[in-house]
């Protein structure tokens, strides 16, 4: 009887109650299977994105690739806010702080809605400089800026569901933010070839024919849908507090603190893509064929990391609303628990891959060269070994943005590539005759000694004092 009565309380209890209380594994898997399982469907979305554009040759292909740096720069800054909402308002809801919640989510918004509107027009404005500046040239630089001005139009609406996001992560309720991006990727992936192609292969359906302007015309309208979306599943199924922001008084106390969590943060993500932006020039200069291949692998590889950044990013809220409540101890279970499912799956995700290495570039990019195919199985036998510490490297960014040291995830993004990566790779370049090879393995040692640093902080212990 008693143990029915017990089942029954854990069937009842509220996320909130299951994260300070529940089994870790059950918790853990409930909070990140949806981060999970949307991160592999945006993968899929991008690897549905590159077949399409993969029809058009590979000229095409490693245009779209190269401004991808761009863009994730830009969008840093909404990720940022996104992880300051989300860090905040968990430690405020394990709290029981639902008022102060309430107001700083109606900041988060406003916030973002402001940031969001501000960086996609400056983005469409400087697209041009930005390529000529990264060496786009000839049809190649054409191509780059014309996806880059048509997907910055994206970036507001896109940047404002990340506030809603945080919102409904920072109470655990992953799976609402999961329904609406996987909507929006469908809608993306019906989209792009009506978009892209003037007739679509297959159906015989006549099309738009934009060519790569129509995959980022795909991209921006897909993220229109995703605000909507986003702000009516976010209203329908917040419990923690109500989002109902009616008279709540602008405070510039609270834009601060927002500011002051998410900076760290923003700083990080915005190095660490403009590290990839110079990295990606520096690639390029072998030739679009290896910027090709670099791209390609990558995407692939993405599929084993999804999981792995899902378990990051769901360890945020677990590890916020813990050092509200104040139990370290909690948050120490959850993170070592985390590492163990993060292993798992890359190792054997890595295996899976190496496996079908051949079918899986051919499948993507099926009028790929020689030339590129071999890159490309270059690249992958240098990079599978330190992939599942890359799964590693988003447990160590879940613990310390959900304890609100943010400090110590921008230092871990910034440095693996600025203090690490792009030096080794000039010292390759300028007295070593490794030539591209030089670029992996300068990757391989970073991905080592970022996930070192981490360990080092994690016992430190600096990341469990409070900032509310």
């Amino acid at each position: 009887m008693a143990e029915t009565e017990q089942i029954n309380m854990v069937k009842k209890a509220s996320k909130t109650e299951m994260i300070l209380h529940g089994p870790m594994y059950s918790v853990l898997l409930m909070i990140s299977f949806p981060l999970i399982v949307n991160n592999l469907i945006m993968t899929l979305y991008n690897m549905a994105d590159a077949y399409f554009v993969g029809q058009l040759g590979t000229t095409e292909f490693a245009a779209v690739s190269f401004v991808n740096p761009v863009m994730f720069l830009f969008q840093a800054i909404g990720m940022g806010v996104q992880i300051a909402g989300t860090s905040i308002l968990a430690q405020l809801i394990g709290r029981n702080k639902q008022k102060e919640a309430k107001e700083y989510a109606y900041h988060v918004i406003l916030f973002s809605g402001f940031i969001g509107l501000i960086l996609g027009g400056l983005g469409y404005i400087s697209s041009p400089y930005i390529i000529q500046f990264m060496g786009g040239e000839g049809r190649f630089g054409a191509l780059s800026t014309e996806y880059l001005k048509i997907i910055f139009l994206g970036v507001p609406p896109h940047i404002l569901f990340m506030g809603f996001m945080a919102i409904m992560n920072a109470q655990g309720n992953t799976k609402s933010s999961t329904i609406v991006n996987s909507i929006a990727a469908v809608v993306n992936i019906i989209l792009d070839p009506f978009f892209i192609f003037s007739e679509i292969p297959l159906l015989g359906i006549r099309g738009l024919g934009m060519g790569v302007g129509g995959a980022a015309a795909a991209t921006s309208i897909a993220h229109v849908v995703l605000m909507f979306l986003g702000y009516y599943m976010m209203r329908k199924t917040s419990k923690a507090f109500s989002v109902s922001f009616k008279n709540i008084p602008l405070e510039t106390k609270k834009l601060k603190r927002i500011v002051k969590v998410g900076l760290p943060s923003a700083t990080g993500q915005s190095g660490a893509a403009f590290g990839f932006i110079l990295l990606n020039t520096f690639i390029a200069s072998y030739g679009t064929s290896l910027l090709a291949a670099f791209a390609l692998i990558n995407r692939i590889n993405n599929i084993i990391m999804m999981p792995a950044m899902g378990i990051g990013s769901g360890l945020t809220s677990i590890v916020g609303q813990n050092m509200g409540a104040k139990n370290p101890e909690r948050i120490k279970e959850g993170f070592w628990k985390a590492v163990k499912l993060s292993l798992l799956i890359s190792l054997v995700g890595s295996a899976l891959i190496y496996i079908f290495r051949t079918e899986l570039i051919y499948f993507f990019t099926p009028t790929a060269e020689e030339l590129m195919v071999s890159q490309s199985l270059e690249y992958l036998i240098y990079i599978l070994p330190t992939i599942p510490l890359m799964g590693l490297f988003s447990i160590f960014q879940g613990l310390f943005q959900g304890a609100g040291h943010t400090n110590y995830s921008m230092f871990m993004a910034i440095g693996r590539l600025w203090l690490v990566r792009i030096p080794l790779i000039l010292i390759f370049n300028q007295f070593t005759g490794l030539g591209q090879r030089g670029v992996w393995i300068a990757m391989n040692v970073s991905n080592i000694l970022v996930v070192l640093y981490g360990y080092y902080i994690y016992q430190s212990n600096r990341w469990t004092r409070e900032v509310l």
